[in-house]
């Protein structure tokens, strides 16, 4: 009995001792999770991309879509290393390692992605390896830049004036001219009164230039990227180009832009947003401006086809990319698809075999062009993928 009696107060008594203490503190809770946008790799960066879906090939468009979102983590990091003034000089330097985007990206993980209306959107978290590109910059990019060479006697000539009598208009067009110059065009500011498209290419036909470029410019602070520690700031610029001395239309061009600066030093981010524009719009004025190598008149816009041998779906995006980037090409629209073949409408003042000609010099790095030919007002080539150029989907080492 006794014995018993002494089981019963152990088992009575165990409850207890698994119990906390009395006056013990709760658990704490788990640690919060960092929210969806704010960076957790060492030198992670948000960012997205996207691409058209062609011919129902989702898991082409979505490595076109990470393509395009690795650019720009490297775009941004770019952003913060360089400052304004080797960005412009040093622009196709630094274009040469956004061609490389990859290379400077170890790991990603994905946020989401997704297809919506025939675009895929990509949204990622990159780690971009600030070390290698410092590295990398140092190489080549902060080098001594060679002496710029002056404008050759004839070669095509353009007037930059704000379009109005803003603050960022005005601010824009110095570093647009520099820029100009850098890509080989004849390039001036004009004056704060020659506003209007008819002042400017007056202004410019005195100057004996061949172009006004009317520019309109804005810069938009984005406040705080949270848990970075870096302020966003966008910029985008609206530029139109008119002939001289009529006055008429050319071109019209537009680009955006975004970069991240630490918050103390929030002042230069406008500059160096200004000047990551200026880089960019510079080299599509170039090709639009007047060269007398078959261009049509001023402000006559001709319309060229483009008709493409193709196997792949995945490089029809690729080849209407490659042909908006031609400076001399206004637009350029997928008109028709069929087995084996695409037909791309462009919008151009050069005549077929120029536009052909640059087509094969700026195509993009994931197509081949073979067998281009011009017959009037159209342009045959046979377009591939190039090796490797669209592997199969999965985050990972890019």
């Amino acid at each position: 009995m006794r014995c018993a009696a002494l089981s019963v107060v152990v088992l009575l008594s165990a409850p207890a001792f698994a119990q906390a203490p009395p006056g013990a503190p709760p658990p704490l809770p788990p640690p919060p999770q960092a929210p969806a946008d704010v960076p957790t790799m060492p030198g992670g960066r948000i960012v997205s991309g996207q691409a058209p879906v062609v011919g129902g090939n989702a898991a082409g468009a979505r490595e076109r879509a990470l393509d395009d979102a690795i650019k720009q983590a490297v775009n941004q990091a770019l952003a913060t290393l360089v400052d304004p003034q080797t960005r412009t000089a040093q622009a196709k330097a630094l274009k040469a390692i956004e061609a490389k985007a990859r290379s400077f990206v170890p790991r990603y993980r994905t946020l989401e992605d997704g297809e919506a209306n025939g675009v895929y959107t990509i949204r990622i978290e990159a780690e971009v390896d600030e070390l290698a590109l410092r590295r990398k910059l140092e190489k080549g990019t902060t080098a001594v830049a060679p002496p710029a060479t002056p404008a050759k006697i004839g070669a095509p000539g353009m007037l930059v004036a704000a379009a109005d009598k803003g603050e960022a208009s005005a601010a824009f067009v110095p570093g647009l001219v520099s820029a100009l110059a850098s890509a080989g065009v004849r390039a001036r500011a004009g004056d704060p009164g020659e506003t209007s498209a008819s002042a400017a290419a007056q202004a410019a036909s005195r100057a004996s230039l061949e172009q006004a470029a009317l520019v309109t410019s804005e810069v938009m602070p984005e406040g705080i990227v949270r848990g970075t520690g870096r302020v966003a700031i966008s910029c985008r610029a609206n530029v139109r180009l008119v002939a001289a001395p009529a006055g008429s239309t050319v071109a019209e061009r537009a680009a955006t832009a975004r970069v991240f600066v630490v918050a103390e030093k929030a002042s230069d981010g406008a500059a160096q947003c200004r000047t990551q524009l200026g880089a960019e719009l510079a080299g599509r004025l170039a090709g639009a401006a007047p060269s007398g190598g078959g261009a049509a008149p001023a402000g006559d816009l001709r319309s060229v086809t483009v008709d493409a041998d193709v196997t792949e779906p995945a490089a029809i995006p690729e080849l209407v990319k490659s042909l908006r980037g031609i400076g001399a090409v206004s637009a350029a629209e997928l008109t028709r698809v069929s087995a084996g073949r695409a037909e791309i409408r462009v919008r151009t003042r050069a005549a077929p075999a120029a536009v052909a000609t640059a087509l094969s010099r700026t195509a993009s790095g994931m197509i081949t062009l073979a067998d281009v030919q011009t017959s009037g007002d159209t342009i045959r080539a046979r377009v591939r993928l190039k090796a490797g150029a669209a592997p199969a989907p999965g985050e990972g080492t890019p």
